[in-house]
């Protein structure tokens, strides 16, 4: 029983979320959401500079407002609130597996907090940058009355395991299946460098 319960972990933290007994596709174009429309996922691109183009692309909903936070930082957003938030800048100075469990100890004394899930494995890179490795918390938290869904990812591309990307995905538990699709493919379809 323990090896199935580590296994779902590992497979909830590496690709997504695990409902219903099947794991999540990377394929699967659009998706339903919560009894909306289906999402159509696009290719997204940011981090862009006139001089070399755009630095970072991936995957994700077509929908989503784009919102530049600060340099190499940037988030899509929707009307309920859900997210997909990149750093492409995070930092190779410490490894996935080391960034993780920075943001475990962060989290601590967050207001109704539950790890779900936590795990480092390797990915397959649909853009050929990878393998890609990759440490992945999936927790909820409650702000004020609400329960949020969070799965947080640090990604090393190419075969390294330095931490250069952070991808947060967050929204409404109801909606974690979808959720896990995006960090999927915000994972998997990830590029850096001029595209």
């Amino acid at each position: 029983m323990n090896k199935l319960i580590k296994g779902l972990a590992a497979t909830i933290a590496a690709g997504g979320v695990v409902l219903g007994g099947s794991a999540l596709s990377s394929t699967a174009s659009p998706v339903a959401q919560s009894q909306q429309a289906p999402v159509k996922f696009v290719k997204r691109s940011w981090d862009c500079f006139g001089h070399v183009g755009c630095l970072a692309s991936a995957q994700l909903p077509s929908t989503w407002r784009h919102v530049k936070v600060d340099d190499f930082q940037n988030r899509f957003v929707d009307k309920q609130g859900q997210l997909a938030w990149f750093d492409t800048a995070y930092g190779a100075e410490v490894t996935t597996a080391q960034a993780l469990k920075r943001k475990q100890k962060a989290l601590k004394g967050v207001s109704g907090l539950r790890v779900i899930s936590t795990a480092t494995t390797t990915m397959k890179s649909a853009t050929g940058q990878g393998p890609l490795t990759v440490s992945t918390i999936v927790y909820t938290y409650k702000k004020g009355k609400t329960t949020r869904w969070v799965a947080t990812r640090y990604i090393g591309n190419w075969g390294y395991p330095d931490a250069a990307i952070e991808l947060t995905v967050a929204g409404s538990p109801k909606n974690s299946k979808f959720l896990g699709t995006v960090l999927l493919k915000g994972t998997t379809t990830l590029t850096q460098g001029s595209n």
